[in-house]
């Protein structure tokens, strides 16, 4: 060390660097890699390209120096951090020299850290929110609150403001993620220990990553031994791993958690803002800047990998120049007089050789392939059992792809991720990404695969992954607030739609019918009540219905349900007296009507007397009174009773419910795992038994007795 300050004395005694002769100076740092991220990253706003080789200054600068030696603002430091061998000591003796500490230190207020590291920050101990890993620095900035809303600020490849968080007094550590234009919030959960007190009230203190609390106003510490003897708990969240026993897993600092999601597309199905650009290995122009807002523009802000390069109050053509080769990110943000962003568009320039989707695990009835056409029309009628769509994706343009699942009014959309190895520039400040064929692990030099591709256990149990599925988002919720949706209705040789609704079923729309992938009606009316003819008895399809505006042909939602035809034995009435017998009908609220009398042949059976598949169930009454406008008078013995047709049935024990199949006829043979109630043979040995069709049960007598 002391090699090296008297030749960087000698470097400021022979070119007088100081801020009046060099005005660079202040904006410069000469580090080596170790700590170029390290310092540039969390410390100071150093714009691209400003941090130099520190051996251009100071040639006695090795490999093991450069992890704790930087120039900044014409002054030599010596970087203080835990992780240097004798650290202690070496701080200490550089202080008694005269050479400066640059240091994470307790002492000093304000936001330091951003590993995860456990520190001071305005007045309290807890795990810093972690940002070098997890997040593309070109689409991720700081939140700050401002007059009651969170206002995206810098990106976080920039040291973050004092007053970004302040878990003292509950001001939570927030960031804005923009993607393809739709923006999403985060929020740091730092780790934390918590009990009950006796008032009904949660205690709560943020510890360490070994659960050890240090009291901010006299630094005692408290370990976790006296903590648990408390009754201090660690919420599971903070252990990662796949051990039953959570406290064996790997303990993290805190996590970030997705608060809401504040745009997708416009009604227009344009973004807030968007831009078209023409590129070189060394340039971009950004041009046809349109926007989609109400909101009045102050400010067009442009940025290249994080930085802004240019502002404007109108969109004008702007030409980014004197780029490096490789990857690039470039936004474009607007923004109202208060600063606040209106709206966020970033592109990433890449070439793409992937993995192909892989589609094994969804259910290809209900899964569909998501594209959209020139017009920026999206589709999702094709079910993955089909070809895929041209338009599905293409890496190289950015189409990513994607996928939808539908279930019972949930409709989930997801993209894949292929394969890829990442490299970190730290000179520029940016991630570099290439895709990766197959599952193998070799990487170039520099370059890494995420962690996300390798899936298994501790014991050696680890299988590589050519990519995965990732939930964008879901757009509805249960059926029952589901933005389209309709009761299905199945028979033996038909499926009946009834009415449609949803939150977005209204005026203008059309509507398509698909069975099995295959279109087979469009309509306009929602009351239509359409009806699947001539299908297979005891079948199972797909009804896919999808709604479109009539005059865009825009998607607006669809259903999408397994319908299973169905065919049970008809009642047999053979056996009741036709005389005081009566048809039993219900309606939807459960009100009672009495009808005709029967026939043992059953012909004069009424046409909504049962419909099984939707548990309306036949009933009759056996009466000795009279039969008046639907209703029993002076009546002494009144049995109903109901027809239980032949079945099979399956346990489900996960779920807790019980499976039903009807079957037609007698047949004895059922799916594996399903079996025949006993009910359904009659007889006492095996030579007099009988095989039902279906029985009558009594459900209750009404009599005067």
């Amino acid at each position: 060390m002391s090699a090296i300050a008297e030749e960087w004395d000698l470097y400021v005694l022979n070119y007088q660097l100081n801020e009046a002769n060099n005005e660079n100076a202040k904006k410069e740092l000469y580090a080596g890699e170790v700590l170029k991220s390290i310092i540039v990253d969390e410390e100071l706003e150093i714009e691209e390209n400003q941090v130099q080789d520190i051996r251009k200054l100071i040639k006695q600068v090795g490999k093991e120096e450069e992890k704790y030696v930087i120039i900044h603002e014409g002054e030599f430091y010596y970087v203080s951090s835990n992780t240097i061998k004798n650290n202690e000591k070496q701080t200490k003796w550089c202080q008694e020299i005269g050479i400066k500490i640059w240091e994470y230190s307790p002492e000093n207020e304000g936001i330091k850290v951003i590993t995860g590291e456990y520190e001071y920050v305005n007045g309290i101990y807890v795990c810093t929110p972690k940002l070098n890993t997890g997040f593309v620095k070109e689409k991720t900035r700081y939140v700050k609150e401002k007059d009651g809303n969170l206002v995206p600020g810098t990106w976080i490849n920039k040291k973050p403001e004092d007053d970004w968080y302040d878990y003292k007094n509950r001001k939570w550590a927030n960031l804005y993620v923009e993607s393809e234009g739709i923006e999403s919030y985060y929020v740091w959960i730092p780790r934390y220990v918590y009990r009950l007190n006796d008032n009904e009230r949660t205690d709560i203190k943020f510890v360490d990553i070994n659960n050890n609390y240090t009291n901010p106003d006299t630094d005692a510490v408290t370990k976790w031994e006296e903590l648990e003897n408390q009754g201090y708990k660690i919420p599971e969240a903070f252990y990662y791993g796949d051990s039953e026993n959570y406290l064996e897993n790997t303990p993290i600092p805190g996590y970030w958690i997705s608060k809401y999601q504040l745009s997708e597309l416009t009604d227009n199905d344009t973004y807030t803002i968007d831009y078209a650009t023409t590129a070189t290995p060394t340039t971009i122009t950004i041009k046809d800047i349109s926007t989609s807002t109400e909101k009045e523009i102050a400010k067009y802000v442009y940025a290249i990998n994080g930085n802004i390069v240019h502002e404007s109050t109108s969109p004008e053509e702007y030409t980014l120049k004197g780029l490096a080769k490789g990857n690039k990110a470039v936004n474009v943000t607007i923004v109202d007089s208060n600063g606040e962003v209106i709206g966020s568009m970033t592109k990433l320039y890449e070439v793409a050789d992937v993995n192909e989707p892989d589609l094994t695990g969804f259910d290809p009835d209900t899964t569909f392939y998501v594209y959209w056409d020139e017009n920026g029309v999206e589709h999702n009628e094709i079910p993955i059992t089909m070809e895929e769509p041209e338009l599905w994706y293409d890496y190289t343009s950015r189409t990513w792809a994607n996928i939808v699942t539908r279930n019972n009014g949930l409709e989930t959309y997801l993209v894949w991720i292929p394969r890829y190895q990442y490299a970190l520039d730290t000179v520029s400040q940016r991630s570099y990404v290439k895709f990766i064929k197959g599952i193998g692990t070799d990487t170039d030099s520099g370059y890494q695969i995420p962690e996300a591709f390798t899936w298994g256990d501790e014991d050696g149990n680890k299988v590589q992954l050519k990519g995965y599925w990732i939930s964008k988002y879901q757009l509805s919720e249960k059926e029952v607030t589901a933005r389209i949706t309709a009761e299905l209705t199945a028979g033996a040789n038909e499926i009946k739609v009834g009415d449609i609704t949803g939150s977005i079923v209204g005026d203008g729309l059309k509507y398509e019918y698909y069975i099995d992938g295959k279109k087979v009606h469009e309509g306009t009316d929602k009351n239509e009540n359409y009806v699947y003819k001539n299908l297979a008895g005891n079948t199972k399809y797909t009804i896919n219905i999808i709604a479109r505006e009539a005059s865009t042909n825009k998607y607006v939602g669809a259903i999408t349900q397994k319908v299973e035809t169905v065919s049970v034995n008809k009642p047999e009435l053979v056996g009741f007296n036709e005389n005081n017998t009566y048809y039993v009908l219900y309606d939807k609220d459960g009100n009672e009507t009495v009808g005709d009398k029967i026939k043992n042949d059953g012909s004069n059976m009424p046409k909504e007397w049962y419909n099984y598949p939707n548990r309306k169930w036949a009933n009759i009454v056996v009466t000795d009174g009279t039969v008046e406008n639907g209703k029993i008078t002076g009546a002494t013995n009144t049995s109903y009773f109901v027809w239980i047709p032949r079945y099979s049935y399956s346990l489900d024990t996960q779920n807790q419910r019980t499976k039903v199949k009807f079957i037609e006829g007698i047949d004895e043979k059922v799916e594996s795992g399903y079996q025949i109630p006993e009910s359904f043979t009659w007889g006492d040995t095996d030579e007099n038994k009988v095989q039902l069709k279906g029985y009558w049960i009594s459900k209750y007598q009404l009599s005067d007795k």
